[in-house]
């Protein structure tokens, strides 16, 4: 499980899972090009990420993660250019409308990991950024080829994109002091680690409340939001229980599994 988690494939199997979620709530069917392009994307923008943030840690790699992707630069840069290659080639297969969403957000993409590491806006907050990316990529082409009201699709895309951004601003918080001495940015270096803490905590609550709200009046939906819920509930019970979470960096297993109930509805239709 380490080694998924050095690979950043619980993320892109978290990606897939949300996929089928929109794929549900849309009632689209995405063509596997759009699959290809999503999982490719999703793996690319983490990979690279992290290899450049263990280039900037020199000898003195602090996680895990840095040390796997330090020891294994070369070939983690060959299979980076070749996902590249097969998601540019999947995406060429994308029915128009798709392929221009897709356009933007991989300008968007570029230019957040740009801003991840210094090079342009070095104020750029990371989390809600990544978030809204993160979102976008699983629900845009859904949303933009399938049926069924846009408000409430909009609303679930952003819920969604609010537990993305809120599991990454409780991993900040977990992981300040090493963020610190790698010169990184993250909204609980910004903010104090504590004030981070209260506010991932008020807003996990607030924002799976009103899930849990919407799930209730909509019985349409009542899967969908029930789910978004829990995932965005995540970082107020891993924050509620923090020293349990600490230990073997339960913190990320459990916060970015939570993301795989997504497949749920669409495998039990």
């Amino acid at each position: 499980m380490r080694l998924l988690r050095a690979l950043s494939l619980d993320v892109v199997a978290g990606a897939a899972c949300g996929g089928l979620l929109a794929e549900h709530m849309t009632r689209a069917r995405m063509f596997p090009g759009w699959w290809v392009a999503l999982l490719t994307a999703v793996w690319c923008i983490y990979t690279g990420d992290h290899l450049l943030d263990a280039r900037r840690a020199d000898g003195g790699a602090a996680t895990h993660r840095h040390a796997f992707h330090r020891r294994r630069a070369r070939l983690l840069s060959v299979a980076l250019v070749a996902a590249v290659i097969v998601g540019l080639a999947a995406a060429s297969t994308l029915r128009p409308p798709v392929r221009l969403f897709g356009i933007g957000l991989s300008l968007a993409a570029v230019a957040y990991l740009a801003s991840a590491q210094g090079l342009i806006l070095p104020n750029l907050p990371k989390e809600p950024v990544a978030g809204v990316l993160y979102a976008a990529g699983i629900w845009g082409g859904p949303i933009v080829m399938g049926e069924g009201p846009r408000d409430w699709l909009l609303l679930a895309a952003a819920f969604h994109a609010l537990a993305a951004i809120l599991n990454l601003v409780m991993l900040g918080v977990f992981e300040a002091a090493i963020d610190g001495r790698l010169g990184q940015r993250s909204l609980a270096l910004r903010w104090g680690r504590a004030a981070a803490r209260g506010r991932a905590i008020s807003w996990s609550a607030s924002g799976s409340i009103a899930s849990l709200v919407i799930a209730a009046l909509e019985p349409r939906w009542r899967d969908v939001f029930a789910i978004l819920a829990i995932q965005i509930a995540t970082p107020v019970v891993l924050l509620g229980i923090e020293s349990w979470s600490s230990k073997e960096e339960r913190y990320r297993l459990w916060g970015d599994s939570v993301f795989l109930l997504g497949a749920i509805p669409r495998l039990l239709r």
